[in-house]
């Protein structure tokens, strides 16, 4: 007798070949059989039959951990109900681990109050132990974060490093691949790595070369300069060799959309010229950004403590409010997303805020900043959607939420948080795939789950076949879908109806369990 039966189910198996009918059964965690099973029989049934059977789905660029949500939310309910079933942490140049001093925490604090936080490991085999220990509702790899590094180095400074401390930030960095991190993150748009020199790229590049992991690289510019700063990132893939990977490629405000074209075509390039390149897309013109990263670069030179410095000297708050009036991209609609010290402003925008308080926008983005010691992130409908179409389109693209995960409770019923945290894969697939025909169904379930597995170097996710882990995802065709929106974040996708997590049932007939079932995923040697 099988654990687990699945009978009459129309499977996408995770490779892009064409779907088709079957059985699976799962035994001890693990897919066992495939094909017509009729006669046999489980301690678990489901009759597929009319629904979709597809691996679970794996969100490269995940921030469950930067927001905390991996210690205070037992379930992250959001992300099962897309069918998420494995989350990558430590992107964009902020990992949780290592932590070997108080200053290595910091690269967090954008995300959240790290005032008084306590941890119990050191190195990345600590963390992962940390995690097992706790439970976890998914699975979850993670990159080690470039800036957690650096910060752990050079503290707050903002400065290229020496020759010793570049050593030392590859060294540990090469630890925490040993220990099974899946690759490195930059976060080049950030206060702490903008100063990083292209030397010290290298070197990163170099070592996640050397342990054939993957490079998760957030640009420096997604504006004016974004194919500036797509190719400083391709120079190091040219000198490198290494896998990389663009984190939510994009271009944003109307200005800069006509790059995306341009940036797309180098990587095919780059592709044509036998180098490995990749990137993700969330499927939605609204992106969620930290505030400061639209004042000029010159403001946060130096750190949070310089920015907030800068603006409280009135001649320089001054000339920082002139350049924000002179910017080319209109921030007047952009809608309050995380303000600690001011919860009753979520979900308003930045000029209905500014007229009540009889001010203009750019004077209130630095007085926001002032008040929340530089802790706001906005919404802000800025991207194109033809974009997002020829994102998607791309061969070299997976898909991404690039959210942290929610139970609903009443606390979180008064977050103003992105829609794509409750549902941008159910998104994918009701907008791009039944709605506009951008891709197949095959496609679209590949681009989530073996594509981004075989990125990653996860050897047996991503795909229905016997011998993988059996993470699977049973779901309606006809009624998947997201509910949330900008305007009411707060609401589950629909259409999920089992969640299976490691031979486990996480959602069970449209309703979670109490199981917990996920696991640390660590690299492997290939």
């Amino acid at each position: 007798m099988h654990d687990i039966v699945i009978k009459n189910g129309t499977i996408l198996d995770g490779s892009g070949s064409p779907m088709y009918l079957g059985d699976i059964a799962v035994n001890n965690g693990v897919i066992t059989e495939m094909g017509d099973l009729g006669g046999e029989t489980a301690r678990s049934e489901v009759d597929a039959q009319g629904l979709y059977v597809t691996p679970g789905f794996i969100d490269i660029s995940n921030r469950s951990d930067v927001y905390w949500r991996l210690f205070t939310d037992a379930k992250l309910e959001s992300l099962l109900r897309q069918g998420i079933t494995t989350v990558i942490g430590g992107n964009s140049g902020a990992s949780l681990a290592p932590h070997y001093n108080e200053q290595m925490f910091l690269s967090t604090q954008k995300w959240t109050d790290v005032t008084g936080t306590n941890v119990n490991w050191e190195s990345v085999s600590d963390f992962y132990s940390t995690l097992q220990e706790k439970k976890l509702s998914l699975n979850f790899g993670m990159f080690v974060g470039h800036g957690t590094l650096r910060r752990g180095i050079i503290g707050d400074e903002t400065r290229e490093l020496s020759l010793p401390e570049s050593s030392s930030l590859v060294s540990q960095l090469e630890k925490g691949l040993i220990d099974g991190a899946l690759g490195a993150s930059l976060g080049l748009v950030y206060t702490h790595e903008r100063s990083a020199s292209i030397d010290e790229l290298v070197k990163v590049a170099e070592c996640v070369k050397k342990y054939n992991t993957l490079l998760a690289v957030h640009l420096r510019d997604e504006d004016q300069d974004l194919i500036g700063a797509l190719d400083e990132i391709l120079e190091v893939v040219r000198e490198t060799g290494a896998r990389v990977h663009i984190t939510h490629l994009k271009a944003v405000g109307q200005d800069s959309w006509p790059l995306m074209r341009e940036a797309v075509g180098r990587i095919d390039q780059m592709i044509l010229e036998g180098f490995d390149v990749s990137f993700d897309i969330y499927p939605y013109t609204v992106t969620g950004s930290v505030l400061y990263t639209f004042l000029p670069r010159w403001v946060s030179e130096g750190g949070k403590t310089m920015l907030l410095g800068r603006l409280r000297n009135q001649p320089t708050y001054d000339q920082v409010r002139k350049e924000l009036r002179g910017s080319r991209l209109n921030l007047d609609s952009a809608i309050v997303s995380l303000a600690p010290h001011a919860k009753h402003l979520l979900g308003r925008t930045l000029l209905d805020i500014a007229k009540e308080r009889n001010t203009d926008v750019s004077t209130l983005i630095l007085d926001l900043l002032l008040a929340s010691e530089g802790r706001v992130i906005i919404l802000l409908d800025a991207l194109s959607e033809e974009n997002i179409v020829r994102g998607l389109e791309s061969p070299y693209s997976v898909v991404t939420s690039n959210s942290p995960g929610y139970t609903i409770t009443q606390e979180v019923q008064d977050l103003q948080v992105h829609p794509r945290s409750f549902g941008a894969f159910p998104r994918l697939f009701n907008r791009y795939v039944k709605e506009r025909n951008t891709l197949s169904w095959e496609l679209a379930i590949h681009k989530s789950t073996h594509k981004v597995a075989n990125r990653l170097g996860i050897a047996d996710r991503g795909l229905l076949r016997e011998g993988f882990s059996a993470d699977i995802v049973i779901f309606d065709p006809l009624t998947i879908k997201d509910v949330a929106t900008v305007d009411k974040p707060i609401a589950y996708a629909e259409g999920v109806l089992h969640v299976i997590i490691n031979g486990e049932f996480a959602i069970y007939e449209g309703e979670t369990t109490q199981l917990q079932s996920g696991q640390v995923l660590r690299r492997t040697d290939k």
